[in-house]
Protein backbone atom coordinates (compact mmCIF):
# COMPACT_ATOMS: atom_id res chain seq x y z
CA UNK A 1 0.00 0.00 0.00
CA UNK A 2 1.57 3.43 -0.99
CA UNK A 3 1.58 5.86 1.65
CA UNK A 4 -0.99 8.75 0.10
CA UNK A 5 -3.33 6.17 -0.07
CA UNK A 6 -6.07 7.04 1.96
CA UNK A 7 -6.01 4.43 4.41
CA UNK A 8 -2.46 4.32 5.31
CA UNK A 9 -1.84 5.06 8.71
CA UNK A 10 0.53 7.95 7.49
CA UNK A 11 -1.43 9.27 4.86
CA UNK A 12 -2.77 12.00 7.55
CA UNK A 13 0.64 12.93 8.13
CA UNK A 14 1.94 13.05 4.60
CA UNK A 15 1.30 16.88 3.14
CA UNK A 16 -0.72 15.72 -0.74
CA UNK A 17 0.68 17.14 -3.52
CA UNK A 18 -1.58 20.66 -5.01
CA UNK A 19 -1.86 22.11 -7.89
CA UNK A 20 -1.72 25.55 -7.27
CA UNK A 21 -2.05 27.74 -10.45
CA UNK A 22 -1.21 31.47 -10.13
CA UNK A 23 -3.89 33.80 -10.10
CA UNK A 24 -4.24 36.20 -13.36
CA UNK A 25 -5.53 39.65 -12.37
CA UNK A 26 -8.96 40.51 -14.07
CA UNK A 27 -9.21 43.65 -15.43
CA UNK A 28 -10.76 45.14 -12.40
CA UNK A 29 -8.15 44.12 -10.55
CA UNK A 30 -5.95 45.94 -12.58
CA UNK A 31 -8.13 49.09 -12.27
CA UNK A 32 -7.91 48.85 -8.69
CA UNK A 33 -4.50 48.85 -8.80
CA UNK A 34 -4.35 51.85 -11.42
CA UNK A 35 -6.66 53.94 -9.13
CA UNK A 36 -4.58 52.91 -5.94
CA UNK A 37 -1.84 54.92 -8.14
CA UNK A 38 -3.75 57.71 -8.94
CA UNK A 39 -6.24 58.70 -6.42
CA UNK A 40 -3.76 59.57 -3.51
CA UNK A 41 -2.47 61.97 -6.31
CA UNK A 42 -5.75 64.19 -5.98
CA UNK A 43 -3.69 65.59 -2.77
CA UNK A 44 -1.18 67.25 -5.01
CA UNK A 45 -2.55 70.64 -5.22
CA UNK A 46 -3.19 70.73 -1.85
CA UNK A 47 -0.11 70.28 -0.75
CA UNK A 48 1.18 72.65 -3.57
CA UNK A 49 -0.29 75.46 -2.11
CA UNK A 50 0.31 74.91 1.57
CA UNK A 51 4.13 74.35 0.98
CA UNK A 52 3.42 77.69 -1.11
CA UNK A 53 2.76 78.95 2.05
CA UNK A 54 -0.95 79.15 1.61
CA UNK A 55 -2.36 77.26 4.78
CA UNK A 56 -4.98 80.03 5.14
CA UNK A 57 -8.56 77.57 5.68
CA UNK A 58 -5.91 74.05 6.12
CA UNK A 59 -6.70 71.83 8.88
CA UNK A 60 -3.49 70.48 10.60
CA UNK A 61 -5.55 68.19 12.81
CA UNK A 62 -8.01 66.98 9.88
CA UNK A 63 -4.38 66.05 7.56
CA UNK A 64 -2.64 64.81 10.71
CA UNK A 65 -5.71 62.57 11.06
CA UNK A 66 -5.65 61.46 7.29
CA UNK A 67 -1.45 60.40 7.82
CA UNK A 68 -2.86 58.60 10.99
CA UNK A 69 -5.58 56.44 9.16
CA UNK A 70 -3.19 55.95 5.91
CA UNK A 71 -0.45 54.59 8.52
CA UNK A 72 -2.80 52.24 10.08
CA UNK A 73 -3.91 51.04 6.24
CA UNK A 74 -0.29 50.59 4.95
CA UNK A 75 0.42 48.66 8.14
CA UNK A 76 -2.57 46.35 7.70
CA UNK A 77 -1.64 46.22 3.94
CA UNK A 78 1.65 45.09 4.24
CA UNK A 79 0.84 42.65 7.06
CA UNK A 80 -1.77 41.04 4.97
CA UNK A 81 -0.01 41.36 2.20
CA UNK A 82 -2.48 43.59 0.01
CA UNK A 83 -0.95 45.04 -2.74
CA UNK A 84 -2.72 47.84 -4.31
CA UNK A 85 -3.40 49.05 0.04
CA UNK A 86 0.12 49.39 0.07
CA UNK A 87 0.40 51.85 -2.93
CA UNK A 88 -2.14 53.50 -2.34
CA UNK A 89 -1.13 54.45 1.63
CA UNK A 90 2.54 54.52 1.09
CA UNK A 91 1.27 57.65 -1.49
CA UNK A 92 -1.37 59.20 0.68
CA UNK A 93 1.54 58.46 3.70
CA UNK A 94 3.90 61.31 1.64
CA UNK A 95 1.18 63.33 0.42
CA UNK A 96 0.20 63.93 3.84
CA UNK A 97 3.31 64.54 5.51
CA UNK A 98 4.06 67.21 3.16
CA UNK A 99 0.42 68.94 3.61
CA UNK A 100 1.65 68.44 7.24
CA UNK A 101 4.96 69.98 7.22
CA UNK A 102 3.85 72.80 5.29
CA UNK A 103 1.39 73.49 7.73
CA UNK A 104 3.93 73.59 10.55
CA UNK A 105 6.54 75.75 8.48
CA UNK A 106 3.85 78.39 7.47
CA UNK A 107 1.91 78.45 10.38
CA UNK A 108 4.18 79.00 13.12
Amino acid sequence: MHILHPHHPLSKHVKKPTNKTVKRLTAFDRLVVVVSFVYPLSAIPQAIDVLAGNVEGVSFWSWFGFLFCASVLLIYGIRRNVFPMIISNSIWVIMDALVIAGLLIYSL
